[in-house]
């Protein structure tokens, strides 16, 4: 094994290739990803936390969640090149846990740590927007282009943008082709079929029909309750912030919802994201609602899973069935008080368009998809030549996402997008009062579980939710009476 000292040595050789033109941008991230995370880690500056101190020598924190080989070796690239334009800059990436990360980043804005360039949880943005955190970006959007963002990507708070997105994916469902196959039964396309389809191959040394979860983790009800709600024809409110989770078409999506529930396991119904992957990878369930990132682990570590799986939208509800999911972006925000804000953002421009932002996409390709109408339209036109193994045996899984993303969207960011059955496109409007609603635990996830853990009629637990949503949007919106809705 190599020792710490060897790897650091080779990512410096590697990052020297890269400046002089001896290797490409593939060639890198390949050698970069197969050293230590220790080795990665030190070569974008990351050994410690940046204190976020005085930002001297033109210092740009970077602090993310993204602790793979794959996303630090592309760090690692993007630093390179960016110093190589920029020599007075110096990057420090700083790896937080995605667990922790709500509270780490309010205890750095409480001890006024610069965490320069950083991934706001989306229900935070607009809370944290109106409390100074964030910087202003409507002149970096302007530089990019806003018609290059892919519809509902942006994030606009009073009128500006506060955000740079540097992911958009679709959510949608993989399933056993083999067990489908041995069963007779064709893949599902509408609600009941999905059901008996799930029904049928569940039980049985501890099989089951699908790997749902639900827990008190804020955005995993949202990721597995959002087909059933949207393909109802409903939100949770619409586009004013009014409520319509209390609409009986939405009961009868709960409804549908609790029934799926029932044929996952019981350990899921306080569940992480995480035990959806285990179920399904160690082939203990025919269906699994996933993004694309779930592929990539099968065809890493399962790959006996990943040649008898496929990827179909979900049928959850009778409204544009099997076209409306969850679709989970990620963001970029800037610290409004960092040292060094223009060096930033060009440093956030490097990163979330042009080739470098293709090669980020390829990291996880099929869930790091694009929200660049540029950089999409350059993923998907390099598919059919690509080498790299996985996209080679599983392209079409990704352009399946890919043409989800459109349709695949988050009720705190795309508030009212789906309306009174009828969706046009797919839009960002922020709901101010996301924090409350999926907060630790969601509003939605304490639902869930009172019905599925404790018992309680469907009917009662979704009165008291909607309930209790209703006083959340109503006492926000009596602070802030001069409130109203962007839409972009």
């Amino acid at each position: 094994m190599n020792s710490v000292h060897d790897d650091s040595a080779g990512l410096a050789r590697l990052r020297q290739g890269l400046v002089a033109g001896d290797i490409g941008r593939r060639q890198f991230l390949l050698g970069a990803a197969a050293l230590s995370t220790t080795a990665l880690l030190a070569g974008c500056g990351g050994i410690e936390q940046s204190d976020g101190g005085s930002g001297d020598g033109g210092v740009i924190p970077l602090y993310t969640v993204e602790n793979d080989p794959k996303s630090l070796a592309f760090y690692n690239m993007v630093i390179a090149t960016f110093q190589e334009k920029y020599p007075e800059a110096r990057v420090e990436v700083s790896v937080y846990s995605d667990s922790t990360q709500l509270q780490h980043l309010t205890t750095a804005f409480r001890n006024k740590v610069d965490v320069g360039i950083f991934s706001p949880p989306v229900s935070q943005f607009a809370s944290w927007a109106r409390d100074g955190y964030l910087a202003v970006l409507d002149d970096l959007v302007e530089e990019i282009g806003p018609d290059d963002f892919m519809p509902g990507t942006r994030i606009v708070v009073d009128g500006s943008d506060y955000a740079i997105p540097l992911q958009a994916n679709s959510h949608l469902m993989y399933y056993r082709k083999d067990i489908l196959q041995n069963a007779n039964i064709a893949p599902p396309e509408t609600f009941d079929d999905f059901l008996a389809a799930v029904s049928e191959t569940h039980g049985g040394d501890g099989h089951i029909g699908i790997a749902l979860a639900v827990g008190p983790t804020p955005q995993l009800p949202l990721f597995s309750f959002s087909p059933y709600i949207f393909q109802s024809g409903w939100d949770y409110f619409d586009r004013d912030g009014n409520l319509t989770f209390d609409r009986p078409e939405v009961l009868e999506a709960l409804e549908r919802f609790v029934s799926m529930m029932r044929f996952s396991a019981q350990s899921l119904h306080n569940g992480e994201y995480a035990d959806i992957v285990s179920a399904y990878s160690s082939g203990q369930a025919t269906f699994a609602p996933f993004p694309g990132r779930l592929g990539v682990n099968l065809h890493e570590s399962a790959p006996d899973i990943a040649e008898k799986s496929g990827v179909i939208p979900i049928p959850a509800g009778p409204f544009m069935t099997g076209q409306l999911h969850f679709g989970s972006g990620q963001q970029y925000a800037l610290y409004a008080q960092t040292a060094q804000p223009d060096l930033a953002k060009e440093f956030l421009k490097e990163l979330t368009v042009g080739e470098h932002a293709v090669e980020f996409a390829m990291t996880v390709p099929g869930h790091l998809l694009p929200p660049m109408k540029s950089v999409r339209d350059q993923l998907l036109g390099m598919l059919s030549t690509s080498a790299d193994p996985y996209v080679s045996e599983h392209a079409d899984w990704i352009e399946t996402f890919a043409e989800y993303v459109p349709t695949a969207m988050t009720s705190s960011v795309s508030m009212g997008a789906v309306h009174d059955k009828s969706f046009e496109e797919k839009f960002t409007n922020v709901c101010p009062w996301a924090a409350e609603i999926w907060k630790s635990p969601p509003v939605d996830g304490m639902m869930f579980q009172s019905i599925l853990i404790d018992g309680e009629p469907v009917e009662r637990a979704w009165q008291t939710a909607a309930e209790e949503m209703r006083v959340v949007a109503d006492g926000w919106k009596a602070k802030h009476p001069d409130w109203e809705p962007e839409i972009v």
